[in-house]
């Protein structure tokens, strides 16, 4: 197929030149194909510029071998089959310019990007928003001009070979794939039946049972996978591994890795309550709450109802590392670093290396995703499984291989044990296969076996947890259908009119969110993205929509737009303003995707245009770019990103953040004292203490209130402890007093990471408390 796309069949009359300048032999039909004598003759130079350089660094013939390909435009999925006359004015170009195409893209990508740049910065006039978003409109526009014909890996088989299908071999190999799965279906059953006869084993029966189940299925479709191998042999063969290609993805897993884990304690400065609730939840559950433990197929958290399998992990990890901020906070921080390696497999395989490196290098710097990771909640794990379940999926599109649609079933159904944004995931498969079945329905009928992989992946990696659902109906979607600000088809035009009147202001803040207007959530306190890194996603998300009919690419603005529009627009808190961007973790991948696209196709074509030896210009200007960003994220993070509760526009919230700041100041100052100090708040504090922060931060260390320091002033003396007094708004007229009965101490002041005066501090020393409180 891909053949038909390049090999030009021309009826000449006339005398012609080759590209050396010698001439033809005597008029007669003449089949001109790219990789001809001629242009096998070409000087280097002229060939570089005749090749068309695929986004993975490398090069196929338009029969689909390694080798140089033709300068002949391309249009459309690689899979399609085009009329060869159709490019005819193109090749025809392109022979005389073989630069003009590349050269193009180079430029015109360059101007887009200028052009979604001006636009992104000027979205924050309100005055001009209608003009950016125009500029946006006809930034993607540019992009779509440039890359339009940039190359994709393709997305299905190019042929289905007839090999040794039918050999005893692989006879037994089918026989024994069949064998292993009839034994995997009756123990995830069983499991399922113990589930509900011990309802309150932690694991149990029923545990082991599910892994058993997990363990059959696997194993039966590799064997499955294994006999349909041969069959297979079209397929184009994945790109391969270099050495500097594996020591760059494991330099972007570490740098993913440590960004995360560094300094957990003390990075983000505010702790969000619903992380300590969370490590409040698992010790109760799990390590001082009564015997036997919750199963883990079950919920926990009352009116919150999240699968109890993520309390167990941060349990686990308490018995490991300790009680302790830092602690609670690891499970996310690894799930979020391991994402990093099967997105750039996910890139790599359809956009090739550039874009794999590119994508998961901002995927492991970015602000927002660092910052979700450094969270003790479970948002963050659901991008995990989304991209392994992409990743398997995509890939057994590309080669039939049984074992794959089985992981990605397997990733989607254990992804429901963790956070419930994972919900939405069985409707974009549905959606995905529906697409595939419409669009693609030549290639889709011969995946109907695979399909039915998929959906028994997913059932067993669901496993008892499901029946856990079923037997409490109100637990799967309550929580979603309480949140909806939506809940019914419009079936008139004024129920038209009302939904649009409803949604339309939350989803255009959402769309601000990205770039413009900093998260409502209070757990985040800036846009989604960087202006720069916004401009990029513009030129991908349009790349991506003009190649809709690529599965890839369908199924990442599939996942993007259902999380936008579920996650961001139907589902929002009571009282509380958009965007919600805690809601929009199983997007993240996208996002990072679509970025990596605009790069990729960009590299691609300046790769085309530029001779060898000058190409490593463009390796330089990624570089650059990939630094640049990187220390504007993490600069910002970590040095400049505060959670401003001016930044938030509802009042209730905006209160509440405020409670939280000072709670989170007094916490962490009183643990900088260690236990040694005992912490005593003089006179009436407006804001409320919170213990169980402080216990996540320091451990044994003793709060008093005095009310009225006028009576209750003298305190016992308690060996090898020092005082340290605490003077909230409102009591500083208190600080004379505590000066003359305890005048060796020392006075301070606590501010905010910005500097905001938040109370003043006395601090006496362990050494220098005299047993009677008095003044010397």
């Amino acid at each position: 197929m891909a053949s038909a796309n390049c090999v030009l069949f021309l009826r000449s009359r006339t005398r012609r030149r080759c590209p050396h300048g010698r001439p033809s032999s005597t008029p007669v039909t003449t089949k001109v194909r790219c990789d001809s004598y001629c242009h096998r003759k070409c000087n280097e130079a002229v060939r570089e510029r005749q090749r068309v350089r695929f986004a993975n660094d490398g090069t196929h013939d338009c029969r689909g071998e390694t080798g140089s390909v033709s300068a002949v435009r391309l249009h459309g999925p690689v899979s399609d089959i085009a009329d060869p006359e159709k490019h005819s004015f193109d090749a025809s170009v392109t022979r005389r310019w073989p630069w003009l195409w590349p050269a193009l893209g180079v430029c015109l990508g360059a101007i887009a990007f200028a052009v979604s740049l001006v636009g992104t910065e000027l979205l924050r006039l309100e005055s001009l928003r209608v003009f950016a978003v125009l500029l946006l409109v006809g930034a993607g526009m540019l992009a779509v001009l440039a890359w339009s014909d940039s190359q994709w890996s393709p997305a299905f088989p190019a042929a289905r070979g007839t090999g040794s299908a039918t050999s005893n071999f692989s006879i037994w190999r089918r026989r024994s794939s069949l064998t292993l799965l009839a034994g995997a279906v009756p123990l995830l059953a069983l499991s399922h039946v113990t589930f509900l006869t011990t309802p309150r084993a932690t694991f149990g029966a029923a545990g082991w049972l599910w892994v058993a189940a997990i363990a059959l299925v696997m194993a039966a479709a590799a064997l499955q996978s294994s006999a349909e191998s041969p069959r297979n042999g079209g397929a184009t063969g994945p790109l391969a591994w270099s050495w500097w290609e594996v020591t760059i993805v494991a330099s972007i897993a570490v740098v993913a890795l440590v960004l995360r884990v560094s300094n957990l304690r003390d990075v983000p400065f505010n702790i969000y309550p619903d992380e300590v609730m969370t490590g409040l939840v698992a010790e109760r559950a799990y390590l001082s709450g009564p015997s036997p433990a919750p199963s883990v197929f079950s919920t926990l958290w009352s009116d919150i109802d999240l699968p109890a399998l993520w309390f167990a992990i941060v349990a686990e990890a308490f018995k490991l590392g300790g009680i302790g901020l830092a602690t609670v906070r690891l499970p996310a921080a690894l799930f979020g670093a391991a994402t990093v390696l099967p997105f750039y497999g996910l890139v790599r395989g359809i956009w090739g290396r550039v874009a794999a490196i590119a994508g998961a290098s901002i995927m492991a710097f970015s602000a927002t995703n660092v910052h979700y990771s450094r969270m003790a909640l479970s948002n963050i794990t659901t991008p995990f499984f989304w991209v392994v379940c992409f990743y398997f999926l995509i890939r057994g599109l590309r080669n039939r291989r049984s074992a794959d649609w089985t992981l990605a079933g397997l990733a989607a159904g254990i992804s429901e044990h963790f956070y419930y944004g994972t919900r939405l995931l069985p409707f974009i498969l549905m959606t995905f296969v529906v697409y595939l079945s419409i669009v693609h329905w030549s290639e889709a009928k011969q995946y109907i076996t695979q399909v039915g992989w998929l959906v028994v992946g997913y059932l067993i990696g669901f496993g008892p947890l499901l029946t856990y659902f079923v037997t409490h109906p109100g637990f799967y979607y309550g929580r979603g259908a309480g949140l909806i600000t939506w809940n019914r088809i419009p079936a008139t035009w004024h129920d038209l009119q009302q939904m649009w009147t409803t949604l339309w202001p939350i989803l255009s803040e959402n769309l601000l969110g990205i770039s413009t207007h900093s998260a409502q959530d209070i757990m985040y306190y800036a846009p989604l993205l960087l202006r720069a890194e916004a401009a990029l996603l513009v030129l991908g998300v349009a790349l991506l929509a003009w190649r809709w009919r690529h599965p890839a690419a369908f199924l990442l603005l599939l996942s993007g737009v259902a999380v936008l529009f579920v996650g961001g627009t139907l589902v929002l808190y009571p009282n509380s303003s958009p965007p919600m961007l805690a809601h929009w973790t199983p997007a993240f991948p996208t996002f990072y995707a679509a970025i990596a696209v605009s790069i990729g196709a960009w590299v691609g074509s300046a790769e085309a245009w530029l001779p060898g030896r000058w190409r490593c210009i463009t390796t330089a200007v990624v570089i650059a770019g990939l630094i640049t960003l990187a220390y504007a994220n993490v600069h910002f993070y970590f040095y400049r990103y505060y959670a401003n509760p001016e930044s938030l526009t509802n009042e209730r919230y905006k209160f509440a953040q405020r409670l939280y700041e000072v709670q989170t100041t007094q916490s962490r100052y009183m643990a900088s004292l260690g236990p040694a100090y005992r912490v005593v708040a003089v006179g009436q504090s407006p804001y409320p203490y919170d213990a169980e922060i402080t216990r996540y931060l320091v451990q044994g260390q003793e709060y008093i209130t005095i009310r009225d320091p006028t009576g209750q002033l003298s305190l016992d003396h308690v060996a090898g402890k020092g005082l340290a007094f605490l003077f909230f708004p409102g009591n500083e007229q208190y600080r004379e007093l505590i000066r003359e009965h305890y005048p060796p101490g020392k006075e301070g002041e606590v501010r905010n990471p910005v500097g905001g005066h938040v109370f003043y501090t006395y601090v006496v020393e362990p050494e220098i408390i005299r047993s009677d409180s008095q003044p010397r």
